[in-house]
């Protein structure tokens, strides 16, 4: 296990060293800065303000606020990614290590290292627990919700009120996580009684209450509602069909978080196979550390695939309920193997040693790659693009780089999927809108190699219509650069 130990800290390492180079990262780090400087990131109407992605609750900018003090675009997304990281890991942690009626055991940190490494490569996992995203601290404090219930053996004193708290911050970073506080008070009667299921209620009651109202108090209602609800249920669907849509996120589903599901099968029919339980026994088998996770991950399937199947949505929104899954199947092996029986003790970790081995071959040679990685960083587009408006502010816009500009020229300008999210949901964004929080007389308007001026049909050029000529920019050697027509682009 030590090998595997240092197989996943090597990897995590690899994948915080990946996130600079994506230019979303530092984007998303915009309404933490804007919190920082006291600026009001959820516009009602542009031009508010710059347009940023706030469609989301308003814990994901709270969460990220260290990463602004940090002095550089690259040092900035690198901390940020360590919070996604330090969050995820931990809540994962939290739901192997948290003392449940067994007692811990080293098969709690094989399970532990099991679920790091699948983390670390299942495409869905890579994307919400390495960069930075709302998804990140949904993700952990869900998890903290569903394993507080268990804690102590389920004596602990202060489960419901840390339970019901951390499943509130789950919702108020990202609205997909609704289902979790509900899932946990349907479980809470079967586990733990009715009395537990009033207390919980009433816990999620007053901590819903009064984010809610420090929510609307330090935004607005009104700019809250349009942001958070109004804008994500505006947003169009992928194709004609939303049945489609649904069918093709849940095959990509299954296609992306292998082995999870075949696992989880397997132990389902072996246990069923082992004595159908009956209905006395309910209690007895909710009060396995793993029920919680499964039903939350299992309520979450169809949000998940909902949010892929929006125009804009990504695989991270199959991390969803894939985290839960994968964690609820982790820490049932792992009680699986406290059996009595020495062969289904056997099985478990056979199970559990299957499958992290192939994931520690997989990544291992990841760690060569680490100095060159390091070596990159300077390259980042983030970093090209706070240097050049650093020597020319005012002179450069980057559709695409947000970070660059505040760090490049202490500005706040429009990000391009801020734009893009408007349009999707049917608002209208103006060009006097847009040049309200662009440089005044930009001599160029510039983008990376993972950006281009067109995004779901939006095409950003459109605002800039005097800008149509490609330009030789050396300052910006391999980037898509576009000039006014007969003007020299190149600094002299």
């Amino acid at each position: 296990m030590a090998g595997v130990s240092l197989v996943l800290f090597f990897t995590v390492c690899h994948r915080l060293l990946e996130t600079p180079f994506w230019s979303y990262n530092g984007s998303r780090l915009m309404s933490s800065f804007a919190l920082a400087h006291g600026l009001n990131y959820y516009v009602l109407m542009p031009p508010g303000g710059p347009l940023f992605s706030t469609q989301y609750g308003p814990i994901a900018a709270i969460a990220y606020l260290p990463a602004t003090l940090f002095p550089s675009p690259n040092s900035a997304v690198l901390a940020g990614s360590a919070i996604t990281v330090l969050l995820c890991f931990s809540a994962v942690a939290f739901l192997h290590f948290a003392q449940c009626a067994g007692g811990r055991s080293y098969v709690d940190a094989l399970a532990f290292l099991t679920a790091g490494l699948l983390m670390c490569y299942l495409e869905p996992l890579k994307y919400s627990c390495f960069n930075i995203h709302a998804d990140g601290p949904g993700l952990a404090f869900g998890a903290v919700a569903c394993g507080a219930l268990y804690c102590g053996g389920g004596k602990w004193r202060a489960a419901l009120p840390v339970s019901a708290v951390c499943a509130v911050l789950s919702v108020f970073s990202k609205q997909m996580f609704a289902p979790v506080p509900l899932a946990l008070l349907l479980y809470l009667p079967v586990a733990r009684g009715r009395a537990a299921a009033v207390r919980y209620f009433l816990w999620l009651a007053a901590a819903g209450g009064l984010a809610a109202a420090a929510s609307m108090i330090a935004v607005g209602p009104q700019r809250l509602y349009h942001c958070t609800i109004w804008m994500p249920g505006h947003a169009s669907w992928v194709g004609t069909s939303r049945v489609v849509g649904f069918i093709t996120a849940g095959r990509l589903f299954i296609r992306q978080s292998m082995p999870v599901p075949v696992l989880l099968l397997a132990c389902a029919i072996y246990l069923w196979a082992s004595g159908r339980p009956r209905r006395e026994d309910l209690r007895a088998l909710a009060a396995n550390r793993c029920v919680p996770l499964l039903l939350v991950g299992i309520v979450l399937l169809p949000l998940s695939f909902a949010g892929r199947a929006k125009t804009g949505g990504d695989i991270n929104s199959l991390s969803f309920a894939l985290f839960f899954l994968t964690c609820g199947l982790t820490v049932m092996l792992a009680d699986i193997a406290r059996a009595q029986s020495v062969s289904t003790r056997r099985l478990a970790i056979s199970v559990l040693v299957a499958t992290i081995l192939p994931l520690a071959i997989s990544e291992a040679p990841l760690v060569l790659d680490i100095p060159a990685k390091i070596r990159e960083l300077p390259q980042t587009g983030q970093e090209a693009a706070r240097a050049y408006l650093s020597r020319h502010p005012g002179e450069a816009y980057f559709p695409w780089f947000p970070l660059s500009h505040y760090y490049g020229e202490h500005q706040f300008r429009h990000y391009m999927w801020g734009i893009a999210d408007r349009l999707l949901a049917g608002e209208p964004v103006s060009q006097a809108d847009f040049r309200a929080y662009i440089p005044p007389d930009p001599r160029v308007i510039a983008f990376a190699s993972d950006g281009t001026p067109e995004l779901y049909g939006f095409d950003v050029m459109k605002y800039l219509p005097e800008y149509r000529c490609p330009v030789n920019e050396p300052e910006l050697s391999g980037w898509l650069v576009y000039g006014k027509c007969g003007a020299r682009a190149s600094v002299q």
